[in-house]
This record gives C-alpha cells, sequence and structure tokens, in this order.
C-alpha cells in the first residue's frame, strides 16, 4: 500500500473526497482532521478543522498510479494537484507514509493527545496522536493547550497545531 498526496483547493476537501468516491468506490481517500478547544468571546468552544488544508491522502496498492486513475483526479471538482507533480507521480517516503498512517489510525478527527512535563521542561507524551513525534514539537502553549509541530511532507515543510491535555505531575516537596 502506497500513500500519495492530492492538492485541492482549500475548503473544499470534504467536497472532493465525497464526489470522488462515489465515481470510485475502490479507492480511499483520507482527509485527516483535528479537533481543538478555542476560545471564542470568552467561551471555550469545540472546533473541528482540517489538519492539512487543501491536501488528502489516497491508499493505492501500487507504487504508481493507473493512467485511469489520474485521469479520474483529474477531471474531478476541485482537484489541482497530484504531488510532486501530476506528470510525474511518486509515493509518500516511508517516514510521511508512517507520520499518514499514524494520523489516520486515530479515526476521522485527532482529539487532544496526554502530554506530561519532565522536570527539565521536556515534553513527554503518554497517549494520543502526537505519541512518537516529541521531536517534531517545535513550541508548547500551555495556557492555550497546544503544541506546534514541524514536519516535511513531499520535502514541503508543514506546520500545524495539536490539542493537548496536560497531566500535571505533583512533585514532592522536601521538608
Amino acid at each position: 500500500m502506497s500513500f500519495f498526496a492530492i492538492q485541492v483547493v482549500t475548503g473544499k476537501e470534504d467536497c472532493f473526497k465525497d464526489n470522488f468516491n462515489v465515481g470510485r468506490p475502490d479507492i480511499q481517500c483520507f482527509n485527516i482532521k483535528k479537533k481543538m478547544t478555542i476560545r471564542r468571546k470568552g467561551k471555550m468552544v469545540q472546533e473541528i478543522t482540517c489538519l492539512f488544508p487543501g491536501y488528502l491522502f489516497l491508499v493505492y496498492p501500487e507504487e504508481q498510479l493507473s493512467p485511469g486513475l489520474i485521469h479520474d483526479l483529474r477531471k474531478a471538482n476541485w482537484f489541482l494537484r497530484i504531488l510532486p507533480a501530476t506528470e510525474r507521480t511518486s509515493p509518500l517516503n516511508d517516514r510521511d507514509s508512517a507520520l499518514i498512517n499514524q494520523l489516520i489510525s486515530f479515526g476521522k478527527e485527532i482529539g487532544p493527545s496526554l502530554v506530561a512535563f519532565t522536570p527539565d521542561k521536556k515534553i513527554r507524551v503518554i497517549k494520543g496522536a502526537l505519541m512518537g513525534l516529541e521531536g517534531l514539537i517545535v513550541s508548547v502553549n500551555r495556557r492555550k493547550r497546544r503544541v506546534r509541530v514541524k514536519t516535511q511532507l513531499s520535502d514541503s515543510p508543514f506546520v500545524f497545531d495539536l490539542s493537548i491535555d496536560i497531566l500535571e505531575t505533583v512533585e514532592e516537596q522536601q521538608k
């Protein structure tokens, strides 16, 4: 199984996925979403947004897309291109495929990850989508309860935020 990244018009990811799956139900397309708690007008609300706006991930059993599938993709509404280029398609490399596979394993929406901080201020993920991605975390905002993750996908840098729940560790006080 190989993963291919498809760029579509931003905001039309679900429309593209639904319309494409009607004509090609044999092809799996994933729109990875995240569930974030944000503050709006002083109230905390849950918001569900795309993790990679404008991108979908297609699972295909072979290393190259068939010409018929490429034709169907090009004819679909809101299609822009296949990364790195539609004329010379190639699957995501092993590192990118492992990241996408890990993210889609959490279902349709990625919820908050449970994290703890070590005494030397390092983050440790206890459970959730961030498990194993500690090295990719570039910043932590404890007040907003989110982390910023930087990765590369098809040699293009991507930065995204994910929600966290902080497990407070109680340090023993010396008497």
